[in-house]
């Protein structure tokens, strides 16, 4: 089921009004019996172990699967519940297909023992690897030119997916295909661009937003779709327009480490795609930027109640993992900086008391993303209940 805010209102329905097995049954009965008595005029006797009473129960079994199937296949066909292949389907029918994975890349320098009098090659489909076994094979031919010891050349992930991303430079460094006279390997840029296939909340969304695009006149929610089109690992996107004719995109990407801010690549491809003729309006000049950055610390104290001695580690625990979840929970665009929240979470986690010293309410625009730079949580000890 869809967890977009866009949905959030809409019903959920059921196509069989949530009957159980026994009230199908019962139904079942009370149809048999108001039947049987308007033939005879007399109420019929059924046993435990008479072949009708078990047929009865064979068929209302068989009836109740059929039933969930009905409802099964109804909720599927509603955006709100559909998922899976029933989610793909609902997508063609406004021209949409579920995002591929996409392999993450990185640039790697091959490097030669020693200058050569004549051209070294470095075939296409060559395989150097991480040190956690993670594969990569350049995408196209390199050459280390007569008298260089050096050439750089791209490489992509065997493997599609978000999990050979953030390799730092020098992380690759293994050459699993030898080449003669190339002494070692090193990547010289972070492993990037690596996305899982898209799931099912993104792709709601997409088909969500869809119909805006039909429109000419460039409405908030079009330019809102085309910016999420863009790539699969847009997050979250504020259209703002300042005057008229004006739309400025402001957008953060997720990546393994959660959410940030794009970076001067991305912004001008960003522009360069959302500039296409048949995207942007004659008139609209397109901007696409990156949201502030509104920073903010985490300051608290905490005391957990005698009574609870015997789980100070656990609460202790659930403390820490409260104040990671807030930092997720805040690091919205436009969400206010709400110390309120932290201290909820905290006391949901186990906290008696909580003293919190940072942060302050602060209201954050719609187009800046609050930021934690850093975190102090110090354990009060008990205190009576």
């Amino acid at each position: 089921m869809s967890n977009i805010a866009e949905l959030a209102n809409c019903p959920e329905l059921s196509f069989i009004e949530s009957m159980t097995l026994q009230e199908t049954e019962e139904q079942l009965r009370e149809l048999y019996t108001k039947y049987y008595r308007e033939a005879t005029g007399k109420e019929p006797e059924i046993g435990e172990a008479d072949p009708l009473n078990l047929l009865m129960k064979a068929f209302c079994a068989m009836e109740y699967q059929t039933m969930q199937y009905a409802d099964a296949k109804g909720r599927m066909e509603m955006l709100k519940t559909s998922t899976g292949d029933a989610l793909d389907a609902l997508a063609a029918l406004v021209g949409l297909t579920r995002k591929e994975a996409n392999r993450a890349t990185a640039t790697v320098r091959f490097t030669l023992s020693e200058a050569q009098s004549g051209a070294t090659a470095i075939p296409t489909g060559t395989r150097v690897k991480s040190e956690d076994g993670k594969y990569f094979n350049t995408v196209e031919y390199g050459e280390i030119a007569a008298g260089e010891t050096y050439t750089d050349v791209v490489v992509q992930a065997e493997e599609a997916g978000a999990d050979s991303n953030g390799i730092l430079s020098g992380g690759i460094k293994i050459l699993v295909d030898p080449i003669a006279y190339v002494a070692s390997v090193s990547n010289t840029t972070p492993s990037t661009g690596g996305l899982d296939a898209e799931d099912d909340d993104s792709l709601t969304r997409r088909i969500y937003l869809a119909p805006s695009v039909y429109s000419c006149a460039g409405p908030r929610d079009a330019y809102e779709y085309y910016a999420r089109e863009w790539r699969g690992d847009v997050a979250d996107v504020r259209i703002v327009s300042p005057l008229p004719d004006e739309v400025n995109i402001y957008f953060v990407i997720e990546d393994e480490n959660g959410l940030r801010v794009p970076n001067s690549t991305e912004l001008t491809a960003m522009a360069a795609y959302l500039d296409d003729e048949t995207i942007r309006p004659l008139c609209d000049k397109v901007t696409a930027l990156a949201p502030d950055e509104v920073e903010y610390a985490i300051t608290v104290k905490y005391w957990i109640a005698e009574s609870d001695q015997r789980s100070v580690s656990e609460i202790q625990s659930r403390i820490a993992a409260a104040v990671a979840d807030f930092q997720t929970w805040q690091r919205k665009l436009g969400r206010d900086i709400n110390p309120t929240e932290l201290i909820a979470r905290l006391r949901e986690a186990g906290a008696k008391r909580v003293t919190l010293t940072a942060p302050v309410d602060t209201v954050i625009k719609a187009t800046e993303l609050p930021k934690c730079t850093g975190e102090t949580v110090t354990y009060g000890g008990l205190e009576d209940d």
